[in-house]
């Protein structure tokens, strides 16, 4: 599909999307985040009455999303924040400071208008509103199990064939685990992520090789990557990256290459942040992009001529 193409898409489909959630007004507390998020089934129902929660293994977990048909959706994207303490899990992140679900559902409109789909962004336990404890659980199988059980609920919620499906950093880790579980991804974005972990680790000096891992690591999952001709997952990272080294998400990509899957790796020096580690918008606009059909190369073409986006809050 040609840019304009994608364009003339955009503008016709954008004018019809709708807000699905509708968030009450209250701000997401920092210091619950460090704490663990708690969240019964009783006030769960609340915002599953609301549109922006499922009820999984007994957990809640929020999302917020924009453009949804209630019965119908041929593909979706959905969302996969990144990581939002430091690595001891011990600093309110501003990240979770002043906003709250408002402020997501506004950024999922956005996106929908923009693109021309539906637009969902999955709040990862304990983050954004969702029950768990953020830094007990990121990267663990409870935290991957759980929102593989919420991609499910969903999918069945509001119909939805196909996911184009992103993530940045922790929640592209994320999407490389889903991307070994699920047959019904269309696209696959990953930005930053630590999607070959024990490499990552290895390179930042954070473990001894052979160490045992506690966590998730997708690219011991390649094999278990189900064959999909149609399914193109995109590699997004900064050559300069200090935080995920480069050379390990590149190696996630040639894992995929070399088992016959149809992957791109975008490398892009288009960061800003002293890590060069903050891709978000970028790792979008190849979600929405992709979701619509454009090719690798619109793609590349298009994040690389993006204007530099402004500071953002969430990740």
């Amino acid at each position: 599909m040609t840019a304009a193409r994608i364009a003339v898409v955009v503008l016709l489909l954008a004018g019809t999307a709708q807000a699905q959630s509708r968030p009450e007004a209250a701000l997401f507390d920092p210091d619950a985040v460090v704490a663990g998020i708690a969240i019964d089934k009783r006030q769960c129902a609340a915002f599953e009455r609301a549109e922006t929660a499922v009820w999984v293994e007994g957990y809640c977990l929020r999302y917020y999303a924009a453009g949804l048909a209630q019965r119908a959706n041929p593909i979706a994207t959905l969302w996969l924040n990144g990581d939002i303490l430091g690595p001891k899990g011990d600093n309110a992140d501003k990240r979770q400071k002043g906003i709250g679900p408002a402020t997501m559902t506004a950024q999922m409109e956005s996106l929908s208008r923009r693109f021309g789909v539906p637009a969902i962004f999955l709040a990862r336990p304990g983050t954004y509103g969702s029950a768990g404890k953020h830094h007990a659980m990121r990267g663990r199988k409870i935290e991957a199990d759980l929102v593989a059980a919420v991609i499910d609920a969903l999918k069945s919620r509001y119909g939805i064939r196909e996911w184009a499906l992103g993530g940045h950093s922790g929640g592209g880790t994320l999407v490389g685990e889903m991307l070994a579980r699920r047959d019904d991804l269309r696209c696959a974005v990953i930005s930053s992520g630590a999607v070959a972990y024990r490499a990552y680790l290895e390179a930042r000096g954070l473990i001894k090789p052979g160490a045992t891992l506690t966590r998730f690591d997708p690219y011991v999952s390649l094999d278990r990557v189900p064959k999909d001709p149609a399914r193109r997952v995109f590699v997004i990272g900064d050559p300069r990256e200090t935080n995920v080294p480069f050379a390990t998400q590149k190696l996630y990509y040639d894992g995929l290459i070399a088992r016959g899957h149809a992957a791109t790796l975008i490398p892009l020096a288009r960061t800003t942040d002293a890590r060069h580690h903050d891709l978000v918008d970028f790792a979008e606009t190849a979600l929405g992009l992709c979701a619509n059909g454009a090719s690798g190369d619109v793609i590349a073409q298009a994040l690389r001529a993006l204007p530099n986006p402004p500071p953002r809050v969430t990740n």
